[in-house]
């Protein structure tokens, strides 16, 4: 158990949420449906520091999460995305002047968004994840991807814009690794960084604990990354949300290493996290009663979005057998098994043999585009997300 903050070193750390045997990865492919049953399973617990305001799995065991192993991370078969994601690298081209200079991406996956920025921006690419892989670039892009984990050893890589997309939420010595990018923006003078992470206020608000995942130890919002940053040499020059309010998105350059003093944010942050379990316990409850009266009138109940809010759902309900399938538009999920339940992941074009009466949509930004998918094959099943239902 870990009890000091990671991200300001604080021992006043308050546990506010428990759930236990969750799946240890939420994102890997699994070939068969008895290795997906089989996946390891682990307890959570969050804590939010009274200093800071960051919140951490202190029961997190980095041990227990082999980030080697084969994901699918992509969101790019979505057209809702892809618009959000061209237009933020159109500005991010624009704001920095790319053309002719490096990016350097850390947690880089397959290399889409970097290959992507670099096409629209002029620049050359260094990617460097675990599980990196190049096989889906085009060869029309100077990219180098390296197969490693971004740490002290890695800080010679640099770049004119340092990216770092959904990747810190799965970082358990916060602190460290923003010290860590700053040592690399420090070797390309006037480098600038990028983070694209989850709001955890909203979560919080919502009662999301969906959103809740092992994978996930760090969890963030505006005040509690207004204090790491700046405390650990990073000054912010952008912060703000993005993606219908549900990703944070921040630049920052080297700078004052002095800390927020925003303690009533902090104070406010604390008591929003203490009612965080109530209000997901109703939800939990919402929940498990509608796909239960489904399943009792032998209703077809079916999940869209096979990622982590899938695992997530699905531990925290355990009612795998009431749910039929789980979809996914990714054709490289297809054909594989989700980590826990065992669901085998099926496109969208199989539901016209499942003729599903309900299909809960894992995040209500795609709800409009799922509609369509389903009204183009035929279908009209009530359509729900996890937030609310639609028809």
């Amino acid at each position: 158990m870990i009890d000091e903050c990671q991200a300001c070193g604080g021992t006043a750390t308050e546990p506010f949420f428990q759930i236990n045997r969750i799946p240890t990865s939420s994102c890997v492919l699994t070939d068969t449906p008895e290795d997906a049953a089989r996946w390891g399973r682990a307890d959570l617990e969050l804590a939010v520091c009274h200093t800071c305001g960051f919140i951490q799995n202190r029961l997190f065991r980095s041990e227990l999460v082999d980030y080697t192993m084969p994901y699918e991370e992509s969101q790019a078969f979505s057209p809702r995305f892809v618009a959000f994601q061209d237009e933020l690298i159109s500005r991010l081209a624009s704001d920095h002047d790319l053309a002719g200079k490096t990016i350097l991406e850390i947690g880089s996956g397959k290399g889409a968004f970097l290959e992507a920025i670099c096409r629209v921006g002029g620049a050359r690419g260094i990617g460097i994840d675990p599980a990196g892989q190049s096989s889906r670039l085009t060869t029309d892009v100077d990219i180098t991807l390296i197969r490693d984990v971004f740490d002290e050893s890695n800080t010679h890589l640099t770049g004119d814009l340092i990216c770092c997309r959904h990747t810190l939420e799965h970082i358990q010595a916060v602190g460290r690794f923003v010290r860590n990018v700053g040592d690399s923006l420090r070797r390309t003078p006037g480098s600038v960084s990028f983070f694209e992470l989850p709001d955890t206020e909203r979560i919080l608000e919502e009662g999301a604990f969906w959103d809740v995942y092992y994978e996930h130890c760090s969890y963030f919002t505006m005040t509690s990354l207004s204090h790491l940053f700046p405390s650990h040499g990073l000054s912010i020059t952008r912060l703000e949300r993005g993606f219908d309010d549900q990703y944070l998105l921040l630049e920052a350059k080297e700078g004052p290493a002095v800390g927020s003093s925003d303690q009533h944010g902090v104070k406010e942050l604390v008591e929003q996290c203490r009612r965080f379990g109530e209000v997901a316990s109703r939800e939990v409850d919402r929940w498990r009663q509608v796909i239960t009266e489904f399943a009792a009138r032998d209703q077809t109940v079916v999940l869209w979005g096979a990622g982590s809010k899938a695992v997530g759902f699905l531990s925290a309900l355990a009612l795998d057998e009431a749910v039929s399938a789980v979809v996914d538009v990714n054709p490289f999920k297809q054909s594989t098994f989700l980590p826990g339940s065992a669901h085998e992941i099926v496109s969208p074009d199989s539901l016209q043999d499942l003729s599903p009466d309900l299909v809960v949509v894992m995040n209500p930004i795609y709800v409009a585009e799922i509609g369509e998918m389903l009204a183009g094959r035929g279908l009209h099943p009530r359509l729900a997300s996890l937030s609310a239902v639609y028809r």
